[in-house]
């Protein structure tokens, strides 16, 4: 039933995607797509856009929400809500984005309802540009009720470099530090044999250094359509086994004037899952976007 509502809840009208290419995001329940439609905490939620040459300086404030209702055998309710901003002014560049993905369904008519889509995520960064490279300061926030985090706090310092940095086509790389710091839900510790047996309890809490590395590639057909990729790979530095890997997709078409419609694609991998979870999850988004500035 959690894969059914996670499904229901990314193909309705939802939303996703932030100012920057993103609302991507930054990695997720023992199904393997976690069901939440719109992801701030991965690469794309830290990757600012580029600078534009033509319009450098730029406000953007925008809001979106999506839902799901189903009554009657088969009942579910599944919402999603973001919103995002993005203030440049020269070479100094602020963004920030939070979300919220929360679903609920039975199995029939007398059957209770249950939760099982529930996170949180926030995100900000601050970029200062000098011509095609940037300095950059992240950080995250993630809490998710099915990935058995009470909260997973991410800051990433970094460097980036545009190889292509024009008005329809950006390609760029970011090199990077990565502080992950997970607070693990309490049902979420306990590591059991085949035959259900305890035999560890995991620590309440993680800390993971790691080296980051992301590739970016964003191409505008037109004023009115355009395509954003991204993939981050992070290396556990004191820890070698620990590796995860996000990636986005995103086609965004413009209706009118301040309303967009947008599909994305988002993988995140992580190899060191908490037990019962999955190392993959996958979500799939159609999105509808008002921008207020």
């Amino acid at each position: 039933m959690r894969k059914l509502v996670g499904l229901a809840c990314v193909l309705g009208p939802l939303i996703s995607s932030s100012a920057w290419a993103q609302i991507p995001t930054s990695a997720q329940d023992d199904a393997k797509v976690t069901g939440g439609a719109t992801e701030l905490t991965t690469d794309k939620a830290v990757t600012m856009k580029a600078p534009e040459e033509e319009s450098k300086d730029a406000t953007e404030l925008s809001v979106s929400a999506g839902g799901l209702l189903s009554t009657g055998n088969a009942r579910l309710f599944a919402g999603t809500a973001n919103s995002k901003f993005r203030l440049r002014r020269d070479d100094n560049q602020f963004s920030a984005a939070a979300a919220i993905n929360y679903g609920r369904a039975a199995a029939g008519p007398d059957a209770d309802l249950e939760t099982n889509v529930e996170n949180y995520q926030g995100t900000a960064r601050y970029d200062r540009f000098f011509g095609d490279w940037t300095l950059f300061l992240s950080t995250q926030g993630r809490r998710d009720r099915f990935q058995g985090l009470n909260l997973r706090a991410r800051v990433d310092p970094g460097v980036g470099y545009y190889f292509i940095n024009e008005k329809t086509a950006l390609l760029w790389t970011e090199l990077g530090y990565d502080f992950l710091a997970d607070f693990r839900r309490s049902d979420s510790l306990e590591v059991k044999d085949d035959a259900g047996n305890v035999v560890e309890v995991l620590d309440d809490t993680e800390v993971v250094h790691s080296g980051r590395l992301f590739l970016g590639f964003d191409y505008a057909f037109h004023d009115d359509l355009k395509l954003a990729l991204g993939v981050e790979f992070m290396q556990g530095i004191s820890d070698t086994d620990i590796r995860r890997v996000n990636g986005t997709a995103e086609i965004n078409a413009k209706i009118e004037d301040n309303l967009a419609f947008a599909f994305g694609f988002t993988e995140r991998y992580d190899s060191s899952p908490l037990p019962g979870k999955e190392e993959l999850d996958t979500i799939t988004t159609v999105s509808i976007v008002y921008s207020l500035l």
